[in-house]
C-alpha cells in the first residue's frame, strides 16, 4: 500500500514539471487533479475513526461528466490498532492504509442548479472488508448559500444479519468572501447536517431509530499557486447528535468503563492540502 502514497507523491511532482500551464490547453471535456492532504484526525460523518494525524492522497480522473476517483487513508501515528498478520502490535495501524475508497460518478450542470450520482466502493484492508453505496445530489448553484442534498443508500453491509438497508441524507451549505489578492483568494465558510434512518443507525450504534446525525461548520482559506497548483488550510468542528448516538459512539461516563463520555462526539480538527489539476 505504501508503493500507492509514492506513486501519488511521483505524480503530483512530475505532472508539476512535466505540464506547468497546461490547464488552458487542455480540451475542457478532459480533466485529471490530484490532491495530498494532511489532517489531524480522520472524522467520517461526525464518527472520529482515527483520533490523531492521517495522511490522505486522493486521485480523479474525468471525461465530460463522468469521473472516477481514488481516495486514501494512512495512520500517521500508532493510535489504531491492527488485526493484520505480520504487523508489530506495537506500531498498529502506523504507516498502513486503514480505508481505500473508489468512486464512480456522472454530475451535470444546468443554469441554476447541479446534479449528479454515482456508486462508492469503500475497501478496507486491515479487516479485509468492503462496502458499497449509492448516492445522488442536487444543488441550487445559484441560491443563497448554494444548498446542496444529497442522499446515501448502503447497499449491502447495513443489511447484513437481517439488518435493513442504510439511509444517510446530508444537507450542505456554504458562501465565498473574496479577496482582491492574488494568493489568498478568499475565505470559504461551510457548514452541513445530516440526518441518519434506523437501518444506519441500528449498524453503527445499536439504535433502532431514525434521528438527526451529525452536524459540522468549516472555516477554509484557499491558496492559489499558478494554473495548476494551489493549496488550502481548514479547520472544521464536527460532532454527533442525539443522546443515543454520542453515548454509543463514545461512551457514558456514569455507566462503569464509559470511555470519555459524551462530550467526546464534538471535535474540533484541521489539516492542510496540496492540490495539482490540468
Amino acid at each position: 500500500m505504501k508503493k500507492i502514497l509514492l506513486s501519488t507523491i511521483g505524480c503530483l511532482l512530475v505532472a508539476g514539471l512535466v505540464f506547468p500551464g497546461t490547464a488552458a490547453a487542455q480540451d475542457d471535456i478532459y480533466s485529471a487533479s490530484a490532491d495530498m492532504a494532511l489532517v489531524s484526525k480522520y472524522i467520517w460523518r461526525g464518527q472520529r475513526l482515527t483520533n490523531d494525524w492521517s495522511l490522505q492522497p486522493s486521485m480523479t480522473i474525468g471525461i465530460e461528466g463522468f469521473a472516477f476517483n481514488a481516495w486514501a487513508t494512512m495512520d500517521l501515528t500508532q493510535v489504531n490498532p491492527s488485526p493484520l498478520s505480520g504487523i508489530d502490535p506495537g506500531d498498529g495501524m502506523q504507516g498502513h492504509f486503514s480505508e481505500v475508497d473508489y468512486t464512480f460518478s456522472y454530475d451535470a450542470s444546468f443554469e441554476n442548479a447541479s446534479v449528479g450520482g454515482g456508486v462508492i466502493f469503500y475497501a478496507f484492508p486491515d479487516r479485509f472488508a468492503t462496502t458499497t453505496e449509492i448516492y445522488g445530489t442536487i444543488s441550487a448553484d445559484s441560491a443563497p448559500l448554494a444548498p446542496s442534498f444529497t442522499l446515501y443508500v448502503d447497499v449491502d453491509e447495513t443489511n447484513n444479519g437481517g439488518g435493513s438497508t442504510g439511509l444517510y441524507f446530508l444537507i450542505a451549505a456554504g458562501h465565498t468572501f473574496e479577496f482582491n489578492h492574488n494568493v489568498f483568494t478568499g475565505i470559504d465558510l461551510s457548514g452541513s447536517i445530516a440526518f441518519s434512518n434506523s437501518g444506519f443507525n441500528n449498524f453503527y450504534y445499536g439504535v433502532n431509530e431514525g434521528a438527526v446525525h451529525d452536524g459540522s461548520f468549516s472555516v477554509s482559506l484557499p491558496i492559489s499557486i499558478n494554473d495548476n497548483w494551489s493549496a488550502g488550510a481548514f479547520v472544521t468542528y464536527s460532532g454527533l447528535a442525539g443522546e443515543s448516538i454520542r453515548a454509543s459512539q463514545f461512551g457514558d461516563p456514569r455507566v462503569a468503563g464509559g470511555a470519555g463520555g459524551k462530550s467526546h462526539a464534538d471535535t474540533v480538527w484541521g489539516g492542510f492540502s496540496l492540490s495539482l489539476s490540468f
